[in-house]
């Protein structure tokens, strides 16, 4: 059965029902109140890393400290880098890297910033229970993954900076690379 044509949005999907031109006036005015930028133009960096929700303010308070906050894109990945280049998560691949070429050409984006973190799930899963029984072993196992990252960013996208690091379960990062 087709679907009538509405031009509200449906409370069905947790939205309030709002003629069109309020959510175009809702839309305009949070850009503004946000400073937000226009959708393609030039920004930072292209943020990589991992779904885990412990880390999810400690990546944006990270990039802000870089100065970075409001000026990069982000793409989300069980893993983050590691999730990009594993061949445990192969089917993933093409997604990230078709992401990247679309960031490239709408973000002019100047970098790529790869964070993994400590304690991660995905991680176990790549390198199994050894590859990050000890910190000694997770640090290994993380660089190893994180210089196969920059390798393959620098061959797709050689004028692109990379930048790759692990996160602690406190928010600070490690660089490595």
């Amino acid at each position: 059965m087709p679907r009538p044509a509405t031009s509200r949005a449906s409370p069905a999907y947790g939205c309030a029902a709002l003629p069109r031109r309020s959510l175009l006036g809702l839309g305009a005015g949070l850009m503004l109140a946000t400073g937000a930028r226009a959708a393609d133009g030039d920004y930072e960096a292209m943020l990589v890393n991992c779904i885990d929700p412990r880390f999810t303010s400690a990546s944006l308070a990270w990039m802000g400290a870089q100065q970075m906050r409001d000026r990069y894109s982000q793409f989300v990945v069980a893993g983050g880098p590691i999730g990009a280049v594993h061949p445990r998560f192969t089917a993933w691949h093409a997604t990230f890297w078709d992401n990247l070429n679309i960031t490239v050409q709408l973000h002019n984006i100047k970098r790529v910033v790869g964070l993994t973190h400590r304690d991660c799930g995905a991680a176990r899963l790549a390198f199994g229970a050894a590859g990050v029984a000890t910190p000694a072993a997770e640090t290994a196992s993380h660089a190893e993954a994180l210089a196969a990252f920059r390798a393959e960013v620098g061959r797709r996208k050689p004028g692109l900076g990379v930048v790759t690091g692990i996160m602690a379960l406190d928010g600070s990062v490690a660089l490595i690379g």
